[in-house]
């Protein structure tokens, strides 16, 4: 019979067992066949894809982690406008007068900008950012108790808010151009299966030498994965005999 791997086996056992079959492979110069180059060549190739996929898809898409930048960056922007406003109600004239302007920067880049969208939230705050920067804004700043803190709280959370917003994007955008995860893992299976197992084994007789070794040690790791695949369907088939018996009864 020959060797295949069962089509049962999942996208995990699928990628472990090319890259330790490529591993193997790889202890071996066999540069001078050409076709089995070919098929390890292609085989490498659409393992990897398989890897990368497979890592793309486990990676979070950020939400969570999103929402919670977003709420620690509203409070800190409320806050900040809490303290700016309370100084333009102090009794110091001349005080109030400075809190003023630094209020109308912030009425200028949306006195609500934490309400927008991340994009705009993000754009606006760094140019709120950059103006409040400003020698005679940053002066104004430094006088007025409690701001400065806030605004420097304000610049880091949006970076971290700006950075998990990037970051989300490009996973998006990688994963809608990427192939399924079980498409991958058949065209690896197929490779292994059609291509590079019966060429070993016809090979490991033609010349022992160069390729008996390397087939006998794959071998060993096929039968190990089928072996987990025939007990994980049997273990399934008896659960499902053991449900329909408890409905029966």
């Amino acid at each position: 019979m020959p060797l295949v791997i069962l089509s049962r086996a999942d996208t995990n056992e699928i990628g472990s067992l090319a890259l330790n079959t490529l591993s193997e492979l790889g202890k071996t110069d066999r540069s001078s066949d050409l076709y089995y180059t070919g098929i390890v060549g292609n085989l490498t190739k659409d393992a990897n894809i398989l890897q990368d996929v497979v890592g793309l898809i486990r990676k979070k898409d950020f939400t969570e982690q999103l929402i919670a930048a977003d709420d620690e960056f509203d409070r800190i922007f409320n806050c900040a406008k809490l303290f700016i406003q309370a100084s333009t109600m102090v009794l110091d004239n001349a005080v109030a007068q400075k809190a003023e302007k630094i209020w109308l920067q912030f009425d200028a880049h949306n006195i609500n900008l934490n309400r927008l969208s991340y994009e705009q939230q993000i754009f606006l705050t760094n140019s709120l950012l950059e103006e409040l920067a400003k020698p005679d804004n940053k002066a104004i700043i430094d006088e007025l108790a409690g701001v400065s803190p806030q605004i420097d709280l304000l610049g880091v959370h949006n970076l971290k808010l700006s950075n998990l917003f990037q970051q989300s994007k490009e996973i998006e955008a990688a994963k809608a151009n990427l192939v399924a995860p079980s498409t991958q893992r058949n065209v690896v299976r197929d490779i292994m299966n059609k291509e590079l197992l019966p060429y070993l084994e016809v090979m490991s007789k033609a010349n022992p030498d160069l390729y008996a070794e390397s087939f006998a040690l794959i071998t060993e790791l096929v039968n190990s994965i089928n072996s987990k695949v025939r007990t994980r369907i049997s273990r399934n088939e008896n659960q499902n005999q053991e449900e329909v018996l408890e409905e029966n009864n």
